[in-house]
């Protein structure tokens, strides 16, 4: 448990130590502060606009983070960085949640590896502090992984039994979450929650004796657990049934198959989402080849762990089923729910090996080696997502709010991004634009903030 505090802080600090200086804000995250900022009842019922069509299967994503507005947002005078820090406390929540679960099946050392291969990526450790979907479901996406791997599958007693019944509820409410946050989500949901349903039909003990119904359980437990939280967009259907719901294109992509291409998909699925993990773009086929070997190990080794497949190798091939027939252009971020998959299933490939004193080694020099990696891993991180200007307005806007709490506009000197609103900083701390007031403010890149 010591361990996996300093595990904890330490992951927190590499997403968060300088979001107060570069946090994205742009058109998407005003949006989304701005809801958060709004009361409880003022909360959408559905998810955030989708690239694939309609709108999020349910509103998971606007709720954690208004939640974190209103237990951060106040000592940071609800600015929008508060929003990054809750989104980076939900993902190092996850990876420390993680390595305990996975310490309780392999050593600690590779365990710790694993996580820190996860949490350490370069694309992780930025997109991990921006108010977006795609993070808050990849981090839920870890949470039902930890939570179904330290499962009980055979309950020896009614007390045992009812402790299981629930965590097959919690396991079930934060996969279905992480859809409703980012549809990508579906890759690990879908196989991980098929596992924890198909998992009572595979135990073989001294319980096997159950009847059919003590056995499908777990399946009406995830059924009605996955309707409840649907209420509130099935609600919103019925106040907006003219508004577009659900991924519609990705539906359309899927119902009308332009071409099939298997490998191609495979490929990609792989290649893409290692590069989250290991950027090594220029090497054609390696993850594709690794995974292939490594799929092969674990699903003959764990062929009776259906849970741990399906938090595997089962996300590797839901999401190449999926993109088998998709003529779109793939982005990155779709795979950020896969790399916990992806190194479950080169972790436990290793764990099988079965000589314990080897795996404690290997473990040990896969720690070693990505603890080496650290510093440059960190520097590769500040390539995504980071905007300084972000920090040149907020220090201009606490200035203005001292000089002139209401003010005609607020114009740069400095290139900014188009979908950014100037204001937006300023009226969080008070300020008021009033076009009949009588200056207008005028900010340099340094931060500094002059009147005219």
């Amino acid at each position: 448990m010591a361990l996996a505090a300093v595990f904890f802080v330490y992951v927190l600090w590499i997403r968060t130590y300088d979001v107060a200086s570069t946090f994205l804000l742009l058109g998407e995250q005003a949006r989304d502060w701005t809801i958060a900022l709004g009361g409880l009842t003022d909360l959408p019922l559905a998810g955030a606009p989708s690239t694939a069509g309609g709108r999020g299967f349910g509103p998971a994503y606007y709720w954690l983070l208004w939640i974190g507005r209103v237990t951060i947002g106040p000592f940071l005078d609800n600015l929008p960085h508060a929003g990054g820090i809750t989104v980076a406390l939900l993902q190092s929540i996850a990876d420390t949640w993680l390595l305990v679960a996975l310490s309780r099946r392999v050593h600690w050392s590779l365990a710790l590896a694993m996580c820190l291969v996860i949490a350490s990526a370069p694309f992780d450790i930025a997109i991990s502090s921006v108010i977006w979907n795609p993070p808050v479901a990849a981090a839920l996406i870890k949470m039902a992984t930890a939570m179904a791997l330290t499962a009980e599958h055979e309950p020896a007693s009614p007390k045992g039994r009812s402790r299981a019944g629930g965590r097959v509820a919690v396991t079930a409410a934060l996969a279905w979450m992480a859809v409703q946050a980012h549809l990508s989500a579906v890759f690990v949901a879908a196989p991980l929650l098929a596992a924890v349903s198909l998992q009572p039909f595979f135990d073989r003990s001294t319980d096997v004796l159950r009847s059919s119904y003590d056995r499908s359980k777990a399946a009406l437990i995830i059924a009605m657990t996955i309707v409840i939280l649907q209420l509130p967009f099935f609600l919103s259907i019925l106040r907006e049934p003219e508004a577009a719901v659900g991924p519609t294109s990705a539906i359309a992509s899927l119902t009308n198959p332009e071409a099939v291409r298997p490998w191609l998909a495979y490929d990609s699925v792989t290649s893409i989402t290692g590069n989250l993990l290991l950027p090594m773009s220029d090497v054609p086929l390696v993850f594709a080849i690794v995974t292939l070997i490594a799929g092969t190990i674990v699903g003959f080794a764990y062929r009776r762990d259906v849970v741990l497949l399906g938090a595997s190798v089962g996300g590797v091939i839901t999401a190449t089923l999926l993109f088998t027939t998709s003529t779109r252009s793939y982005d990155g971020y779709w795979f950020l729910t896969l790399t916990t998959a992806l190194t479950l299933t080169y972790g436990m490939a290793i764990a099988v090996i079965p000589s314990k004193t080897v795996v404690k080694y290997i473990g040990l020099a896969l720690l070693l080696l990505i603890a080496w990696r650290q510093p440059a891993r960190i520097a590769d991180s500040t390539r995504f997502f980071k905007y300084p200007q972000y920090g040149t307005m907020l220090t201009a806007s606490r200035q203005l709010i001292a000089q002139a709490p209401v003010l005609r506009d607020i114009r740069v000197t400095f290139e900014v991004h188009p979908t950014m609103d100037r204001h937006f900083i300023y009226r969080i701390l008070g300020g008021r634009i009033d076009g009949s007031a009588l200056y207008t403010a005028v900010v340099n890149a340094d931060g500094s903030a002059t009147l005219e």
